[in-house]
C-alpha cells in the first residue's frame, strides 16, 4: 500500500502555523490563503452608564455599518483589560469646585485599586473571491429578469 503519510508536510516553525504571508501596504496584511487583513485600535463611549435608548440607537447604527460589508468579510473584536495603576498627575483647575470634585475622583480613584484600561481593536479580514468561481458562477447563473 501507498504511505501519504511521509509526503505530508507537518508544522515545524510558528511561520508555518501563522496566517501571515507580507505586508503589502502600510497596515495592510496579505495572508497565505489570499485574505487582506488590517487591525485598528479604537475606543467607544461607556455602553455600561447609556441608556436603553442610547443602547438601540448604537446597536443600529452598528447594524447599518456591518449590513454594507458584502460576502468575504470576516470582522474580529478583542477587547484588553489592564488595571490602571496611576492617576493623571495634578491639573490646574480655575476654581474651587473643580479642585473639589477632582480631590474626591482621586480619592475614589485611589482607595479603590480595581480601575482597569481598556483597549479595544478591529480586525478587518477580505478575502476576495476568485476569479475561477466567478467566472463559472456567471456561466451557470443567468442574470436576466423574466416578466410574468
Amino acid at each position: 500500500m501507498f504511505n501519504v503519510l511521509e509526503y505530508r508536510q507537518t508544522p515545524d516553525r510558528l511561520s508555518d502555523l501563522l496566517p501571515w504571508a507580507a505586508l503589502v501596504a502600510r497596515g495592510v496584511i496579505l495572508n497565505k490563503d489570499g485574505s487582506f487583513q488590517r487591525t485598528l485600535r479604537f475606543r467607544g463611549p461607556d455602553l455600561e452608564s447609556a441608556t436603553e435608548t442610547q443602547l438601540v440607537s448604537a446597536t443600529a447604527r452598528l447594524n447599518n455599518a456591518l449590513r454594507r460589508f458584502g460576502s468575504g468579510w470576516a470582522l474580529y473584536i478583542e477587547a484588553k483589560r489592564m488595571p490602571y495603576a496611576s492617576y493623571p498627575e495634578k491639573c490646574f483647575f480655575p476654581d474651587p469646585l473643580s479642585i473639589l470634585i477632582e480631590a474626591e475622583r482621586r480619592e475614589k480613584f485611589s482607595s479603590t485599586g480595581d480601575s482597569f484600561e481598556s483597549k479595544y481593536y478591529l480586525t478587518l479580514q477580505f478575502l476576495p473571491p476568485l476569479q475561477s468561481t466567478s467566472k463559472i458562477s456567471k456561466l451557470v447563473i443567468s442574470q436576466t429578469t423574466t416578466d410574468t
